[in-house]
């Protein structure tokens, strides 16, 4: 094999191992999209739980199940804006502005982050609107914390990352090891959130055409090693170049004296 069909294999080997190693990436995530879909539509069909329900009886000692993710709960507290936080860099609908952040401090003194609605504004350090005085029930669906984050400026009052465990360090009381998404917006002129969507995605039909690809792939480096073939036409055999080659001697021979002399033989 010539080094220039060595490199041609080598690449079409890499090439057809990539396409296919692509196709496998996008069957992982299509199986991850299922899975939440499924944990979606479960949590979304079961009726309103508390947070003991969910995270036991100590709720700040516990962890979300990331089955328990969005699922509903109800919580009675008063909102603590002194410790509200501005969660930046999340657009909503491709509007710019904050999704407000309030502590909601219960009875028993522990407390909850609740995203109370998102904030439409180009101010870089907006006031967001007041939440409900006194006590309230908050109906809201459970978010994991994000701690794999840093939260950001939590001193400052705004965050990237709901990073629970970084932003119980800034507040007063222990806090839950999850927060929530408020189902209807709590203050004037915040927007309400979206629900999750069980939107099985385009991984399937991307992991099809990277699966195409490493068969074309394929098919292609054949017919060009065919192609390679056929025009280089089969090569002589030893034997036959010896044949043409004992066939051309007499004839060389016969020709030796008139090509030597320049006249004709006597």
């Amino acid at each position: 094999m010539s080094r220039r069909w060595l490199v041609r294999t080598l690449a079409g080997i890499l090439l057809v191992l990539v396409c296919v190693r692509l196709g496998m990436w996008q069957l992982d995530r299509n199986e991850e999209r299922s899975a939440r879909n499924d944990i979606i539509e479960a949590n979304e069909q079961a009726p309103p739980a508390t947070l003991e329900e969910v995270l036991g009886p100590d709720p700040t000692s516990g962890q979300l199940d990331e089955s328990e993710q969005w699922r509903s709960v109800e919580v009675r507290g008063r909102y603590d804006t002194e410790h509200e936080l501005l969660l930046r860099l999340r657009p909503l609908e491709g509007r710019r502005g904050f999704h407000v952040i309030t502590p909601l401090v219960t009875d028993d003194g522990t407390a909850i982050l609740v995203d109370r609605g998102f904030y439409v504004s180009d101010d870089d350090d907006p006031d967001a609107p007041a939440p409900p005085a006194g006590e309230v029930t908050v109906a809201a669906r459970l978010r994991g914390t994000e701690d794999q984050r840093d939260a950001g400026d939590v001193a400052g009052g705004h965050i990237r990352y709901v990073n629970v465990e970084q932003i119980a360090e800034a507040v007063p009381y222990p806090l839950v090891p999850a927060w929530a998404e408020a189902v209807e917006p709590a203050g004037d002129d915040l927007l309400a959130l979206p629900q999750p969507e069980a939107d099985p995605g385009p991984h399937l039909s991307y992991a099809l055409q990277w699966f195409i690809f490493a068969v074309v792939g394929v098919t292609g480096f054949v017919l060009l090693i065919r192609a390679e073939a056929k025009g280089r036409g089969p090569e002589p055999t030893d034997s036959a170049a010896a044949d043409d080659a004992g066939e051309a001697a007499p004839d060389d021979a016969a020709d030796g004296p008139a090509r030597a002399t320049g006249r004709p033989a006597d």
